[in-house]
């Protein structure tokens, strides 16, 4: 599907990318530092979005991500960009704010869910693009992800959106919607995936051993076959 154009009535505000550039949606953890990676070998103009929305693990995940940009040694790769969008005044008896009644070991993955994350995600990340000439936003879906802000059809509308709403003609890049974890881990075998965080309850670079992140994570490394480098509590 091509991507959508502002309209012609609204062209003084059109904005248009430069070439090469893309954001990426970091946050620390497997697939999203993979990604980041394999577009920074590419020879892609990197920048690294990370939004803190005043969640659990944050302080966690961006430590991590600083080590792990560091630890590519790449160029390509532009500074994080730390962009806040607080969401205390929605979610503040939320578990991913409170810590409290995180999902465990055996939750089911419909219990990750946080009603509006890829939309807000996206929404100031889009913003960012249009004020940088970005014309593409990378971020790592993966295969059955089951939640309604991680679909194609969703991905479009937003596109046309931003088009619309901003002058900036967007595209939302998932390439990794068609693997699994097993499949990104193998992808990223030769990568510091050490240096990587998926746990809602972490404590620095350790995982606590318990939550859904950490079970979806270890089976991930047992389905690729490699030997899993995660520090578990």
């Amino acid at each position: 599907m091509p991507i959508a154009t502002p309209r012609r009535d609204y062209a003084d505000y059109a904005i248009v990318p430069v070439a090469g550039r893309v954001a990426v949606l970091a946050s620390g953890g497997l697939d999203s530092s993979v990604m980041l990676a394999e577009l920074a070998r590419r020879g892609r103009s990197v920048f690294p979005i990370y939004v803190r929305a005043g969640l659990r693990w944050e302080r966690e995940e961006l430590a991590v991500l600083r080590r792990f940009i560091r630890a590519l040694e790449r160029n390509a790769i532009e500074p994080i960009t730390v962009l806040n969008l607080p969401a205390g005044d929605l979610d503040r008896d939320h578990w991913s704010v409170t810590g409290r009644g995180v999902p465990g070991y055996r939750a089911a993955i419909s219990s990750n869910y946080i009603v509006g994350r890829n939309l807000s995600l996206l929404s100031i990340a889009a913003i960012f693009c249009a004020q940088n000439r970005i014309g593409e936003i990378a971020i790592a879906m993966l295969r059955g992800n089951p939640f309604p802000d991680a679909q194609p059809r969703f991905f479009r509308a937003f596109e046309r959106a931003v088009a619309f709403g901003v002058g900036l003609p967007l595209r939302i890049a998932t390439p990794y919607a068609r693997l699994t974890k097993a499949q990104v881990i193998a992808r990223g075998r030769e990568l510091p995936l050490r240096l990587t965080v998926s746990c809602i309850r972490p404590a620095g670079i350790r995982h606590c051993g318990a939550c859904t992140k950490c079970a979806e994570r270890a089976a991930g490394f047992r389905a690729a076959g490699i030997a899993d480098p995660t520090a578990y509590l």
